[in-house]
């Protein structure tokens, strides 16, 4: 009889099975993340990932999870230094763009597979916290009177700016020269500089 694995093992195994299914999307494609693939990658039996996750869209769904869940708290860090508004919007995008470096696969699986288990509890929660982030640092500036815009908004159109840097990075298609960081400065002083607030 197999030896019962300790909540420590069972969480460690967990993270294992998100970590090969991540890494079969980006190096595979979608295609590749299948239970079968995902034993042989992890070197168990062919059963065994079904002990822990029903189908590989659960897999997806808790790599999506964990990964938002990181994220976040990474961003939330990054928001909580010193310094003024735009200084602490920059310590965020640093934060965000070394999260995608760092954690390439997750990131890309993060934003890249469709949903699946959206009615997930975790998930939307953690889905949640993400969408709270994004518009933290420009909740900071709007009460500095940096920018006024609807904080939700602008800060999507910053992350959208952020994020297509980001990819562009990625596939290695940015200009000589440049790198996400570079790229998203122009861009997102642009759009701050959009919001200022207008002299009477």
């Amino acid at each position: 009889m197999p030896k019962a694995l300790s909540e420590a093992e069972t969480e460690a195994f967990r993270v294992r099975i998100c970590q090969a299914a991540a890494e079969l999307f980006v190096k595979e494609g979608p295609g590749a993340v299948t239970m079968r693939r995902i034993a042989t990658e992890i070197g168990c039996g062919t059963m065994t990932p079904y002990r822990y996750f029903s189908n590989k869209e659960q897999i997806i769904t808790a790599v999506r999870t964990r990964g938002m869940h990181r994220f976040s708290e990474a961003l939330e860090r990054a928001l909580d230094t010193p310094g003024d508004g735009r200084t602490r919007s920059r310590a965020v995008r640093d934060t965000y763009i070394a999260f995608a470096r760092e954690n390439t696969a997750t990131y890309r699986l993060m934003f890249e597979y469709p949903e699946t288990e959206r009615d997930d509890a975790a998930y939307r929660e953690a889905h949640a916290r993400m969408w709270r982030t994004v518009a933290a640092h420009v909740e900071v500036m709007i009460a500095e009177g940096v920018v006024a815009a609807d904080a939700a908004i602008l800060g999507h159109q910053v992350w959208a700016a952020l994020h297509g840097a980001v990819m562009l990075e990625i596939a290695g298609l940015l200009p000589e020269g440049y790198d996400a960081a570079s790229l998203h400065t122009r861009t997102a002083g642009t759009l701050f500089d959009a919001a200022k607030p207008r002299q009477l």
